[in-house]
């Protein structure tokens, strides 16, 4: 016979988006911080309200958001500031096709909804959990993170122009710090440190030659492939596990 769960007993899944969301909260702090920068800044540009928050839900990329605030500001053309933030967010399509699988079994008309909050952190989140990694942990953490951005968007927006330059408060730090966070808690062998010095040097390197952010692409997409020669996956499990 099989057991019964006890009455009130919590579901694997249900504990799963709690991990995720749990998971995530020391990460809660610095993405509200760099939501509130965000809002702030683009008030100041001179975007309503509406259209600042309206930007967060439906784009929901911190760093194309960014990007297109100022050349918004600066006028530049609907085509120019399209293709700069697809370009920014590529890196995107290497998350989704990690977390494809795990969504494999999910109905079509919830994954536009899923592809909509794929996020930097909740992705790192739930891949230093499991690999494959855990769908409900994923959704968990994207709830704690998309949260947490929406909020502090609107805090900054609600603030304006009180702040006209966070990086004088070091404010500015809080995007960058949230990405140092999320590679320095998955550095656990010799490799990784290889790989994540040998990206480093190279994005850096192409930023120097490449205009606007294609360094961010290119320097993605090599070390993902050198990444993944170096590092299979089965050898990539085998470490987690003996970190274990």
């Amino acid at each position: 016979m099989t057991a019964r769960p006890a009455a009130g007993a919590a579901r694997p899944g249900a504990d799963s988006v709690r991990d995720g969301f749990v998971g995530s909260l020391a990460l809660v702090p610095s993405v509200f911080v760099y939501g509130t920068v965000f809002g702030g800044l683009a008030a100041q540009t001179g975007l309503t309200a509406a259209q600042v928050l309206g930007m967060s839900v439906l784009v929901f990329a911190g760093a194309s958001q960014f990007v297109a605030v100022p050349m918004l500001a600066a006028g530049a053309p609907a085509v120019a500031i399209v293709v700069t933030t697809y370009v920014v967010n590529m890196r995107h399509y290497l998350m989704a096709a990690t977390l494809a699988p795990a969504f494999r079994g999910y109905p079509r008309r919830w994954l536009a909804l899923i592809a909509h909050v794929i996020n930097d952190e909740s992705f790192a989140v739930a891949v230093a959990r499991s690999r494959p990694p855990d769908a409900k942990v994923y959704l968990g953490s994207a709830a704690a993170i998309s949260g947490a951005f929406i909020a502090g968007v609107a805090v900054g927006v609600a603030l304006g122009g009180l702040v006209e330059r966070p990086e004088r408060y070091g404010l500015d730090f809080a995007f960058p710090a949230v990405f140092l966070a999320l590679v320095a808690v998955q550095l656990r062998r010799r490799a990784d440190w290889l790989v994540a010095i040998g990206a480093a040097v190279l994005a850096v390197t192409l930023a120097l030659i490449l205009p606007g952010n294609w360094h961010i692409v290119v320097a993605g997409l090599v070390v993902s492939l050198l990444a993944a020669s170096v590092l299979p996956v089965d050898a990539a499990d085998e470490g987690d596990e003996e970190c274990a």
